[in-house]
């Protein structure tokens, strides 16, 4: 293939790969009515996605609302999590804090990314934004915790 060809090709496969993000309720759902043109189809599509339009910090702040003083109480503290996952691996992870919300890989690294309420520094503190487990070989390597 010609190179000159290669390049406007590139570039239409690019243009056709793009998505739209719409970040306004009311720009999604003038979009939903151009699109279907039926105002019960869009308001369920809206009632559907209003959750997917939330930021992080609003789906953690909606989260943190959602715990009772028990659960409050009942969270792991940090330096436990902290002083006991290094050297185990990602069964013994999951049996002790759960299914991680969202796993990365970079490298001979593992990252599994903990948002939700999991650990807090003392019996009245905030619990932690964000806890990472950092796998190496298939064994913790390392914990690390974002402050509230």
């Amino acid at each position: 293939m010609k190179q000159s060809l290669v390049i406007p090709i590139l570039l239409a496969s690019l243009q056709c790969a793009k998505t739209v993000q719409v970040k306004n309720q009311e720009n999604l759902f003038e979009n939903c009515m151009k699109t279907f043109q039926d105002e019960q189809k869009c308001k369920e599509f809206m009632s559907n996605s209003v959750k997917d339009m939330q930021t992080d910090e609003e789906k953690r702040e909606d989260d943190l609302a959602k715990l009772t003083k028990e659960q409050l109480a009942g969270l792991k503290l940090r330096k436990e999590i902290k002083d006991t996952l290094p050297g185990k691996n990602g069964n013994f992870v999951k049996e002790f804090i759960g299914v991680p919300d969202e796993i990365k890989r970079g490298g001979d690294r593992e990252y599994w990314i903990y948002k939700r309420p999991l650990s807090k520094f003392d019996g009245e503190s905030l619990p932690d934004k964000e806890i990472t487990v950092i796998f190496r070989r298939s064994f913790v390597e390392k914990v690390e915790h974002k402050k509230p």
